[in-house]
């Protein structure tokens, strides 16, 4: 997968592009590094932002990106102030959008996810929490209206036990990373 920023990124909403690699020789920074980097700077500047991330020319997502975005969102949720407010993701591909969901599924979000089917949606979705708040009226109508996903970040009672066990994974992997380090 190939990751770009849009020329209308502004420091607080950044607008990323996903795209299938064309070539799998091709190993610029452009990987999920280069975005896991923007978003980890956004925090160390301490700057609230958002994100708009558009994967409609992605078609096949790779797993081993999407396990390395579970881990950073797994170590970037225990901060004690969360910068990004939320995101707003464009998708078209049904593989994309369950690939999407089962990631959340292990990993709850950092922030409020919106899931949107174009580029417009997505900016004027953006335009009017800006306006208004995420908890909104005018956010919820429109996200009824049309027909918009809404990925809570909070925990759920009934995932009260799953969300507890990937606590304790988290910990065992954090244990064992800390463990390699000591030994090198």
């Amino acid at each position: 997968m190939l990751f770009s920023f849009n020329e209308k990124t502004t420091d607080s909403c950044i607008r990323v592009d996903i795209k299938d690699k064309k070539d799998k020789k091709d190993k610029k920074i452009s990987s999920i590094h280069l975005f896991l980097d923007k978003w980890k700077e956004q925090y160390e500047k301490k700057i609230s932002f958002s994100f708009i991330i558009d994967t409609s020319s992605l078609s096949s997502p790779s797993v081993k990106d999407c396990y390395t975005a579970i881990k950073f969102i797994r170590k970037l949720k225990k901060e004690k102030t969360q910068y990004l407010k939320h995101s707003v993701i464009v998708i078209t591909s049904y593989h994309v959008r369950n690939l999407l969901f089962y990631i959340f599924k292990i990993q709850k979000p950092v922030a409020p996810v919106f899931i949107v089917k174009n580029i417009e949606l997505a900016e004027e979705l953006t335009n009017t929490i800006e306006i208004s708040e995420i908890s909104s009226p005018l956010v919820k109508c429109f996200c009824e209206v049309n027909d918009v996903y809404y990925i809570s970040n909070k925990v759920e009672p009934e995932n009260y036990i799953i969300d507890k066990t990937l606590d304790a994974i988290d910990t065992i992997d954090d244990s064992i990373e800390a463990l390699k380090a000591l030994a090198e």
